[in-house]
């Protein structure tokens, strides 16, 4: 008996006491969700692990159980562009067949189109009208098929009876149905949707309520692709989203619906130049901001670890560990996270709780830059091309999808390079993400 006392008394001490054992006093619970912390699996963590209080008991955000998806699209409009808007349009498809997995058939639609053309803050520059396009979204006179919206309208039904057919994980077939014109239209369909759509019946036999006939939806897409490639020179992607969805422009009229997810997708081979100031773009200001060039958007929006010489002399100069610069840094541009609370602030408002992303198609994110003076102004070296046009790194837009994306793993898609040669897998990760969010909230 004292020797199994004895026993069991080295076999406690061994557990408290002896080192690279889980000792009972050096345990400490590494369960990470309720902790209060965000961890890198988490999309948030309220210090519990409760759900129906916004954020659930897994640590995700408890979104609008909602079936409407706004897509914003901000091109750059710039010849330059014209074959990769036109990849963009092959690849829309994809982004749409993982949409029509979503429980229920495809959600409720909006799909604009907006350059990156905003003017040039009231300077007098060549191709740059006072404000531009302003955010407006645009329909060229070729979108023919495209009726009274400047954004596409591919909406459910509303009143009628769809005898549907979906298997989880597969596409839904529809069967039959009792619908008409008058289940696309008022006191039918209400709230913030058109009053004249049109009842069409897709490839799969199921209804559906849009302002465009005949072509598939990829068409009439590829058509607002189409935009006035005489665009001013002076892009602003990121204020051209903010005026999209805040300005009371006819051509916008109920495009952002408050209860809806939204997503941004930018597509440009530049980065973002929201300036702060009308001074940027002034072709006076030579003395104070130097030589009035694009690159004024580098040398004003850019921090690096080593201050810009821009000695002529040099030819070349080489800069490391560059990043957006700061209002605070005597910069020029809009600070990219007062975009991120503006934004985040407008899709919260009014007590909705919905997903909201933004994907930039671009140039690279590359914080080592080199520059190069060519006798007159300097610019940025490209970072590669396409199609032997340049395409510079991208640190602003980087860094406002990094802001927005509420898991670090959204990072592997929701930024792409144009550089690679798959940078159009993004818009499989988009749709599979938007399902995902959007089955979540229907089996909360």
């Amino acid at each position: 008996m004292r020797h199994s006392f004895f026993l069991f008394g080295f076999i406690l001490w061994g557990l408290f006491t002896l080192p690279g054992c889980n000792s009972l006093l050096d345990w400490e619970d590494r369960r990470t969700c309720g902790n209060g912390a965000v961890s890198s699996d988490e999309e948030c963590d309220d210090g519990n692990a409760r759900d129906g209080d916004g954020c659930s008991a897994a640590c995700l955000i408890e979104y609008d159980d909602t079936r409407k998806v706004d897509l914003l699209f901000v091109v750059d409009a710039s010849v330059s562009m014209d074959d990769t808007r036109s990849v963009l349009q092959g690849r829309f498809p994809e982004l749409i067949s993982w949409l029509e997995l979503v429980s229920g058939g495809l959600p409720d639609l909006h799909v604009g189109v907006t350059s990156m053309d905003v003017g040039a803050l009231g300077n007098t520059v060549p191709n740059c009208t006072e404000k531009g396009d302003d955010g407006k979204l645009l329909k060229p006179a070729a979108c023919t098929n495209l009726h009274n919206q400047n954004y596409i309208v591919d909406l459910a039904p509303v009143g009628c009876t769809i005898a549907k057919a979906q298997r989880p994980g597969e596409v839904m077939n529809c069967t039959g149905h009792s619908c008409n014109d008058s289940h696309c239209r008022d006191p039918n369909i209400t709230g913030l949707e058109p009053a004249d759509l049109t009842l069409q019946v897709d490839d799969r036999g199921c209804p559906r309520c849009r302002n465009y006939v005949e072509d598939p939806i990829e068409d009439v897409f590829g058509c607002l692709l189409g935009i006035d490639p005489s665009s001013c020179g002076w892009e602003q992607p990121l204020e051209a989203m903010m005026q999209a969805l805040t300005e009371n422009h006819a051509e916008n009229f109920n495009f952002r619906r408050p209860d809806a997810h939204l997503v941004i997708l930018f597509l440009t081979d530049e980065d973002d130049c929201s300036a702060t100031t009308p001074d940027l773009f002034n072709p006076d200001t030579v003395e104070t901001l130097g030589i009035y060039s694009s690159f004024r958007c580098v040398h004003w929006g850019v921090r690096c670890n080593e201050p810009w010489e821009l000695d002529p002399l040099h030819g070349t100069e080489q800069y490391s560990g560059c990043r957006p610069r700061l209002e605070v840094e005597d910069g020029k541009l809009r600070d990219v996270n007062r975009y991120v609370n503006e934004l985040t602030q407008l899709v919260n408002s009014g007590g909705h709780r919905v997903f909201v992303q933004a994907m930039a198609l671009s140039g690279p994110h590359e914080t080592d830059l080199t520059i190069s003076y060519n006798g007159s102004s300097w610019r940025l070296i490209p970072a590669g091309s396409i199609d032997g046009l340049g395409v510079t790194s991208n640190l602003r837009l980087y860094d406002f999808t990094w802001r927005l994306s509420t898991l670090p793993e959204d990072m592997q898609w929701c930024f792409s390079s144009l550089l690679e040669s798959d940078w159009l897998t993004a818009l499989d990760h988009l749709g599979q993400r938007l399902r995902e969010v959007m089955e979540r909230s229907r089996s909360k």
